[in-house]
């Protein structure tokens, strides 16, 4: 994960203090059930990608003698193929 518990945390109060300041959240629970719900979701989605890296370095193990043949960018077909994979599954990165 790239970014600290904390600082996804900090993240979500400045996302819900942004939505009560324009007057676009109304609470049917209390505010920290809102807060917690918020981080758990944030927290989900960067373990999801993390997953999706960890996937990817596993397809791309097998193109290793090309890649460090130097005739693969190692970065581009990550990124390639991150794309093309979570396209395919619907994930927004």
């Amino acid at each position: 994960m790239r970014l600290a518990k904390e600082q996804v945390e900090k993240i979500s109060r400045l996302i819900l203090d942004n939505l009560k300041t324009k007057g676009l959240i109304v609470f049917k629970v209390p505010e920290e059930a809102v807060l917690s719900r918020i981080i758990e979701i944030f927290l989900k989605d960067l373990k999801a990608e993390d997953e999706l890296d960890r996937e990817i370095e596993g397809i791309l193990q097998k193109y290793a003698r090309e890649i460090e043949a130097g005739r693969m960018d190692y970065r581009k077909m990550f990124n390639l193929t991150k794309e093309k994979v979570a396209k395919e599954r619907g994930i927004v990165l």
